[in-house]
C-alpha cells in the first residue's frame, strides 16, 4: 500500500470535475505491420506494471488516499479495418475513452490499427493520476524488457479495516506536522506584526494583439508535425542552441505569430524536470522550472539567449532544492492541509495561476526499448498532455498560450503542439501554417500527420 501525492491528488480532483481530466498519450508510427504476439506480450506486460494501479479513499478522511496493485485493465482495441495516414492524428484524439478510470483500478489503454499502404500505428493513454511523462516513458521501458525490475504489486493491496485505520491515523499524524509548523508561523508572524518581506515585483504582461472574442464552437487545435532529426539539431547548433532551446525558441515565435506577444516583451514557459528513476513506484514526481525568455522578431534566429536562459533556471532550481526551499512557506497554505480539504471546498479556492505562457516538453532521444517493440522500430513517437473536453471556457481560464512535447527518433524529431487560446488559436488549420512558418524560419522541412 502506497500513499499518493499531491500531484496525484491534484489529477484525482479533475476527474471529480475541478477542471477537466489530463490525459498523457504516445503515439508510435511504424513502418511495417506489428505482430500480434508482441502487442499482446506488451499488453501483458504493461498490465503487471506500474500503471495498473488503483486509488482508493482512505478511512479517515485526514489521511490521503492509497495506491493499491489493479488486477483489472481494458483490452487492447483493434481497429479491423486500416486508416488512412492523414487521418491517424484524428485516430489518436479518439482513443482518449472515458473507460480510462483509475479509481476503477483502469487508468490506461492500449489501441492500435493498421495503416493503408502498410504499417502499424500504436497509442498508449493513460490518466496523468497514474503516471506523469516520464513515469509513462519509464513503464513502457519496463514493460519491454524480458523481466521487469519493478511491477504492481511493489504498490501493495488493499488492508484490512483494521490495518486500515491504524494506517491512516499514522498517516494523518505524519501530515499534520507540516501544518503544525505552518501555523505556529503564520501565529507568530501575526503576533510580530506580519511578514516584513515586500512582495516581488510584478512581471510585464507581454502585448496581446486585439482580437474579438471567438463565439464559436471551439477544442483546443492539436498539430503533429515531424521533422528530420539532422536538419534539427544542425539548426540548433547553428544558431548557439540545443534541442530544448531550439524548442522553446519555435514555442515562442509560435507565440509571438499567434499574436500573444510582440517582439521585446518576454514569455515564461514550464519546462518540465525529472531525475527519475526507472525504478521509482512513484506515479507523478516531474518538477516544473520556469524559464523566462525574450521575444523577438522572425529575422532573429539566436538561441544563446534562450539556452543561457534556460541553464541559469534550472541551476537555480536545483540549489534550492538542494536548500530544502521547494517546499511551503509560511505565506501559502501547506500542501498536506490542501490535500486533507474535500473536493467541495477545493472547487471555492481560487486556482493559482504562475502567469506561464505554457508548457515546453522535451523528452529528448528515447531508448530502444521505447521506439522498438516486437523488433520493429517506429519511425516516429509523438507524445503529449491533454485536458479531455477542454472547451474555450475553460481555456480561458488557464490563460495559457501553447503546450507542445518533442520527442526523438533515430531520424525523427516529432513535435506535439497544442493551441490553448480560443481568441487567436482558432483551428488545426491556422496552428499547421504557423508551425510550419516558423520552423522554415530555421530551415527546418516537416510533415504533419
Amino acid at each position: 500500500m502506497t500513499r499518493i501525492g499531491f500531484a496525484d491528488h491534484l489529477f484525482l480532483r479533475m476527474h471529480h470535475g475541478i477542471g477537466n481530466p489530463v490525459f498523457n498519450q504516445l503515439v508510435w508510427w511504424f513502418q511495417d505491420r506489428l505482430p500480434s504476439a508482441a502487442l499482446d506480450s506488451f499488453h501483458r506486460n504493461l498490465s503487471a506494471g506500474l500503471l495498473s494501479r488503483t486509488v482508493s479513499a482512505p478511512v479517515l478522511p485526514t489521511a490521503r488516499h492509497r495506491w493499491t496493485a489493479s488486477a483489472d485493465a481494458l483490452p487492447i482495441d483493434r481497429a479491423s479495418v486500416p486508416i488512412d495516414p492523414s487521418v491517424i492524428r484524428c485516430w489518436a484524439e479518439q482513443r482518449i475513452s472515458e473507460d480510462i478510470d483509475p479509481e476503477r483500478g483502469l487508468g490506461w489503454q492500449l489501441s492500435t490499427a493498421p495503416v493503408v499502404g502498410g504499417g502499424t500505428v500504436l497509442s498508449l493513454v493513460c490518466s496523468h493520476m497514474v503516471a506523469d511523462g516520464a513515469a509513462t516513458i519509464a513503464a513502457v521501458r519496463q514493460a519491454n524488457r524480458d523481466t521487469a525490475s519493478v511491477s504492481s504489486a511493489d504498490l501493495g493491496v488493499e488492508p484490512s479495516v483494521v490495518r486500515g485505520i491504524v494506517d491512516d491515523v499514522s498517516d494523518s499524524v505524519a501530515q499534520m506536522k507540516p501544518i503544525a509548523s505552518w501555523a505556529a508561523s503564520k501565529l507568530v508572524s501575526t503576533v510580530r506584526g506580519g511578514d516584513a518581506t515586500p512582495p516581488a515585483p510584478a512581471r510585464e504582461k507581454p502585448r496581446r494583439s486585439d482580437v474579438e472574442a471567438n463565439i464559436e464552437a471551439w477544442s483546443p487545435p492539436y498539430v503533429v508535425v515531424e521533422c528530420p532529426a539532422a536538419e534539427w539539431n544542425a539548426a540548433a547548433a547553428e544558431w548557439g542552441g540545443t534541442s530544448n532551446s531550439l524548442l522553446i525558441g519555435v514555442l515562442t515565435a509560435v507565440s509571438e505569430a499567434a499574436g500573444r506577444a510582440q517582439p521585446g516583451d518576454e514569455l515564461r514557459w514550464s519546462l518540465p524536470y525529472s531525475t527519475r528513476d526507472i525504478d521509482d513506484v512513484s506515479a507523478n514526481s516531474t518538477k516544473i522550472v520556469p524559464v523566462s525568455v525574450p521575444v523577438t522578431s522572425a529575422e532573429d534566429r539566436d538561441l544563446t539567449r534562450i539556452r543561457k536562459a534556460s541553464k541559469t533556471a534550472f541551476v537555480d532550481f536545483a540549489a534550492r532544492q538542494a536548500a530544502g526551499e521547494g517546499g511551503s512557506t509560511a505565506a501559502a497554505i501547506p500542501l498536506p492541509l490542501v490535500q486533507m480539504l474535500p473536493d467541495v471546498v477545493v472547487s471555492r479556492l481560487p486556482q493559482p495561476s504562475d502567469g506561464s505562457e505554457g508548457l515546453c516538453s522535451s523528452l529528448g532521444r528515447l531508448p530502444d526499448d521505447v521506439t522498438t517493440l516486437g523488433g520493429i522500430r517506429a519511425r516516429s513517437v509523438a507524445a503529449r498532455a491533454t485536458f479531455h473536453g477542454a472547451d474555450a471556457a475553460f481555456a480561458r481560464t488557464l490563460g495559457g498560450g501553447s503546450t507542445a512535447w518533442a520527442t526523438e527518433t533515430a531520424d525523427s524529431v516529432t513535435i506535439t503542439v497544442h493551441g490553448m487560446d480560443p481568441d487567436r488559436m482558432t483551428s488545426d488549420e491556422q496552428m499547421r501554417e504557423i508551425v510550419a512558418d516558423v520552423l522554415r524560419r530555421w530551415k527546418i522541412t516537416c510533415r504533419f500527420w
